[in-house]
């Protein structure tokens, strides 16, 4: 596998591009040596993914792989790891560098071989400062018409040694057996626990709505504060049960969003018209773990 890196001072990432841009690894210096923050390869491949990924155009399940819009039908044609639709396309994909500085590139990715029935463009711009990662995603609508949109960023953290994750949300959309969402549930005891920094339950696999697009996670000996714009209006929480990792994935629609049937509190996604795009950044922010 060919990967890119790119160094600023104490901070280091790892980035594969032919495997749907994925981070590898973000890591700083620490006494003259690296310390992850991401999960390692091997964790992350024991829930069929990588560290971290941009999703990519949509986020999260689509029910069934039902969607319609604009006469175009989803033909979920490739293998996922569920029974619907689940995480874009784009981080199955090969994408083309389109920069590279030291502290910076620049990726990009034609959505014209997968199984979306629109034309887009995806791309992603990484960029180092002292202490902090910005990751910035776009997404284009290269076709006639309009096209759902949907963005999002999935990355995966070791939860050995996590002390608290704290965000303030405003509902809990619990799920079924098969991870769809049942019920919209304003001021959760979920969202209540969240917003005093106890750890999801294990099993937890949801969707947390009016996300305050900011979080904090400690650990003994650091902390990491993750922040993204506005248009990342949810946050999916996944603590798997046998994994000791969390994930915590800023999203621009809920769960369930873009299938043809939906709960009625979850907002419809985002429709792009020819031409079109769809933006915002996540950024990092690290301290301690030296």
């Amino acid at each position: 596998m060919n990967t890119v890196c790119i160094e600023h001072t104490d901070l280091r990432v790892e980035l594969a591009p032919q495997a749907g841009a994925a981070l590898l690894a973000l890591q700083s210096r620490c006494h003259g040596q690296w310390v992850d923050w991401l999960v390692d390869p091997a964790l992350a491949a024991s829930i069929g993914v990588p560290a971290c990924f941009p999703l990519i155009p949509f986020a999260n399940r689509i029910t069934d792989g039902a969607l319609e819009c604009g006469g175009h039908r989803l033909v979920a044609n490739r293998q996922d790891l569920s029974a619907h639709p689940i995480h874009g396309y784009a981080w199955q994909a090969p994408w083309t560098v389109d920069s590279v500085q030291s502290d910076s590139l620049q990726l990009s990715y034609d959505g014209c071989d997968d199984p979306w029935p629109w034309k887009y463009r995806a791309q992603l711009h990484c960029v180092l400062a002292p202490g902090a990662l910005r990751m910035h995603l776009k997404l284009t609508h290269l076709g006639p018409g309009q096209m759902p949109a949907g963005l999002g960023l999935h990355p995966a953290f070791p939860s050995a040694g996590l002390l608290s994750i704290q965000a303030d949300t405003e509902a809990f959309l619990p799920v079924d057996k098969a991870r769809l969402p049942t019920a919209y549930l304003s001021g959760a005891p979920q969202c209540k626990e969240l917003a005093m920094g106890q750890l999801p339950a294990p099993g937890m696999d949801s969707d947390f709505h009016g996300w305050k697009q900011k979080l904090r996670m400690r650990w003994s000996d650091r902390q990491l504060e993750l922040t993204a714009d506005p248009v990342f209006t949810a946050l999916h929480v996944f603590r798997p049960k046998n994994q000791p990792l969390l994930c915590v994935e800023p999203v621009t629609h809920l769960t369930g969003a873009m299938a043809t049937r939906r709960l009625p509190e979850v907002p419809a996604p985002i429709l792009l018209s020819a031409g079109e795009e769809l933006e915002g950044s996540v950024t990092f922010r690290l301290s301690g773990s030296c």
